[in-house]
């Protein structure tokens, strides 16, 4: 009764005690890691992150709920700084063998207790949503958390397998790919194929300097394309926006959030103070019909919605800037010395550049995905000269 409370509260804006103890503890380990390790370039090469934190600091000011928004920050400030520092203290190496193993651990686990858990694999009467009767999660919180966990793992055993030949990597490969379909979780076993493609065709490019160049104008042509018919989409959204059973009943989420946006354009309502604040949760406002179901919802199932909807536009902006347009030119330009971690971060990062249409993976403090980009984010940025052969 007591760890039900605890996560009532928690879903309404409050604290979870034993996980901030946790992350503290990370933290603390982490900072005594790295204090004698401190580089003011690393703070440098890491400056557009740090301006979209800095930002969602900023809207703490003019939050709906400043408490749950700077205590949500506070933990976003955390897990990011808990992996910032311990990515700076280890190597390239040690951090994607650490991760492989843990991987690697919790996957065998899933699939083990699948057979022999009951709450490895989803009820039927599970979150209100009976089609998720019979898929996997395993050890995982939710399917839609095994899933894009799942196909980051592939990228990384298939890169281990690439690097040290060994055939238990490409069994864990197999593993993987078997739990990703009896997860069913359609988004990430959809986006599995063009990802490893296109990150396997970007590591090809990578002595091809005239191709590479070639590739950053394309990506610059279609971004200038998509803002010059910015019109003419936000038309076709909105028309998709009337249809409530569009995208699995996404269409009606994103409709609510869109009003949002259009009342709160520049600067949102503050980060954080979106979803789960308590019964003055403004998304309320636009809810249409039985206003309950707005309560039982976590984030909006677009990771660019849900920033413009707590930081605006600017925040979105920079969102953009920081997580797609940067990262993409820095990945074209980096020399690794390990040219193959090539492919393991272009399929990374267009896996969750694609996810992030469907689900929220940007800036969720509390959520795994989260980690995984950020640790491929910070790793191009400041590991690419250490990796060995």
């Amino acid at each position: 009764m007591g760890l039900l409370s605890i996560q009532v509260l928690d879903e309404m804006g409050g604290s979870n005690l034993f996980r901030q103890v946790i992350y503290l503890a990370f933290f603390t380990v982490s900072f005594v890691c790295y204090k004698s390790r401190v580089n003011p370039s690393h703070f440098k090469e890491c400056f557009p992150l740090l301006l979209l934190l800095g930002w969602c600091l900023l809207s703490v000011f003019w939050a709906d709920h400043p408490f749950i928004s700077l205590r949500r920050f506070t933990l976003l400030f955390i897990t990011t700084a808990t992996v910032f520092m311990l990515i700076c203290t280890l190597s390239l190496d040690q951090v994607l063998s650490i991760i492989s193993r843990v991987l690697a651990g919790m996957i065998v686990v899933s699939i083990i207790s699948v057979f022999f858990v009951s709450g490895a694999v989803h009820a039927g009467s599970e979150l209100l949503d009976s089609e998720l009767a019979g898929n996997w999660k395993g050890i995982f919180i939710h399917k839609n958390h095994a899933g894009p966990a799942l196909v980051f793992a592939i990228a990384l055993f298939l890169f281990n397998f690439q690097r040290t030949k060994r055939y238990a990597w490409l069994a864990m490969v197999v593993l993987s790919v078997i739990f990703l379909f009896f997860t069913k979780s359609k988004t990430s076993m959809a986006l599995l194929p063009p990802c490893l493609m296109f990150g396997f065709c970007m590591y090809m490019l990578t002595p091809h300097v005239g191709l590479k160049r070639a590739v950053a104008v394309l990506f610059f042509v279609l971004l200038t394309a998509f803002i010059v018919l910015i019109p003419v989409l936000l038309e076709s959204f909105i028309s998709l926006l009337d249809n409530p059973e569009a995208f699995t009943g996404r269409a009606t989420i994103w409709n609510m959030v869109y009003l949002l946006i259009q009342d709160h354009f520049w600067f949102g309502i503050g980060f954080g103070s979106v979803w789960s604040v308590g019964e003055d949760m403004r998304l309320v406002d636009y809810a249409t019909g039985w206003v309950e179901w707005v309560f039982t919802l976590t984030h909006a199932h677009n990771g660019y919605l849900e920033l413009f909807a707590s930081t605006g536009f600017i925040g979105f902006l920079l969102c953009i800037f920081s997580l797609v347009i940067a990262p993409f030119f820095k990945g074209i330009t980096t020399t690794f010395y390990d040219t193959r971690f090539i492919f393991l971060y272009f399929s990374t990062f267009l896996f969750f550049v694609l996810h992030n249409l469907l689900e929220a993976d940007y800036l969720n403090s509390v959520d795994g995905r989260w980690l995984i980009i950020l640790i491929m984010h910070l790793c191009l940025y400041l590991k690419n000269e250490e990796s060995k052969m």
